[in-house]
């Protein structure tokens, strides 16, 4: 596909960003906030028109001197659709999304140690994959690509698996490359935790320049059915608005300080009761140690908000109780630390959803020159191809 490579694709680009974030905006105000002449606003909100990818959703007031009554843009939702999907060793979960975000479709199932120790990754993937566009076509609603959140170290320019505990993978693994003979469209993937950073992104609408996602899961250190579970940690980072991967993109993985060789989790303190209902004692030792850990980052960091999710609701509320107790224990100035700690909106959902999230943003991008590393379809391209196989039919 061409890159994104002159000032009018550029500008194209800019204008459906702002019309997919604002979800309803006048072409006097998309001028004003880019900055550009409405000679360009209306050419290219023209050709945006004619693909079929906006469209004229209502007719605000008149102003104070008059005139026109200003229309009102917003995205087509059912333009097209994405696909999200979540997969570790016991179970994997898929939804598909309008381009408004709203869930049209939504699975859960259950995955067997056996089966998982057989299928792996890949088998999984293609259960969920094959689901998606099945139930796609159902809906008669042509399906744009698929994000997919992993538990694991994930560079997602070159979609390569470094590694995963939980997935069984000691190795790289190109996971694109190895389901090439599968997919029809594209699919990019992403680390579980910071897939919940971008469903809380489009959840709120509004980003939130510097927070943490913690998230919690209990899973199988072997593939088999007796195996003991033990607590997963994962984080994900958002800084000065954008999201947080480090040089390597192994920013958010943790280990306790605490952490010896003798420990066989990430924390010290026991953290191995069933996740519906902790043990009084044993909890606080696993809640205290990870809170500490928390508040840490948030003074270092000068966070703002906290998200919390695989836990039950009790439990997540006494987690964030606690950390808010250890950010302004460990704060050396006064007043208090105001930093909102929530349960994350989406529950069990929060990874599939910010995987399909993450491809919305991909296909929806703050657009770059040629010459940055740029890992993202050309949309406009793509846009089209639907548009001319819709014409078609």
């Amino acid at each position: 596909m061409k890159s994104i490579n002159s000032l009018s694709d550029i500008n194209i680009y800019r204008i459906l960003r702002l019309v997919w974030e604002q979800k309803g905006i006048s072409r006097i105000e998309i001028a004003s906030k880019l900055a550009l002449d409405k000679s360009t606003i209306t050419k290219h909100v023209s050709q945006l028109k004619e693909l079929g990818l906006i469209h004229e959703m209502a007719q605000g007031s008149t102003g104070p001197q008059g005139g026109r009554k200003p229309i009102f843009l917003e995205i087509t939702p059912n333009f097209g659709v994405v696909g999200g999907i979540e997969i570790n060793t016991e179970r994997f979960i898929c939804c598909i999304l309008n381009l408004h975000g709203t869930v049209l479709f939504q699975h859960q199932e259950i995955i067997k140690p056996e089966v998982f120790k057989k299928l792996k990754t890949k088998g999984i993937f293609t259960i969920a994959y094959n689901l998606i566009v099945s139930e796609s076509e159902k809906l008669s609603l042509p399906l744009l690509g698929i994000g997919v959140g992993l538990p694991a170290l994930i560079n997602p320019e070159t979609s390569v698996i470094r590694e995963s505990v939980p997935l069984f993978i000691s190795s790289p693994y190109n996971f694109i490359q190895d389901v090439q003979d599968i997919i029809t469209v594209p699919v990019y993937i992403e680390n579980d935790a910071r897939c919940c950073c971008y469903s809380e992104r489009f959840v709120a609408n509004v980003s939130p320049q510097n927070m943490l996602f913690l998230l919690l899961e209990y899973r199988m250190i072997e593939a088999l059915s007796d195996a003991p579970r033990k607590v997963a940690i994962g984080m994900g980072l958002v800084l000065n608005g954008h999201i947080f991967r480090g040089n390597e993109s192994t920013a958010g993985e943790f280990r306790s300080l605490l952490w010896d060789e003798s420990v066989e989790g990430q924390l010290k303190s026991s953290f191995t009761a069933p996740i519906n209902g902790f043990n009084e004692d044993k909890e606080n030792e696993g809640y205290i140690e990870l809170s500490k850990h928390v508040a840490f980052l948030v003074n270092i960091l000068n966070l703002n908000r906290v998200y919390i999710a695989g836990l039950d609701n009790p439990s997540a509320d006494k987690l964030s109780k606690c950390i808010y107790k250890e950010i302004n224990y460990l704060w050396a100035y006064g007043p208090k630390k105001n930093v909102d700690i929530q349960i994350a909106s989406l529950g069990n959902m929060a990874v599939a959803y910010g995987a399909a999230c993450m491809y919305l943003e991909k296909i929806f991008p703050i657009p770059k020159l040629t010459g940055s590393k740029n890992n993202q379809p050309n949309s406009l391209e793509l846009f089209s191809h639907i548009k001319h196989k819709n014409l078609k039919k």
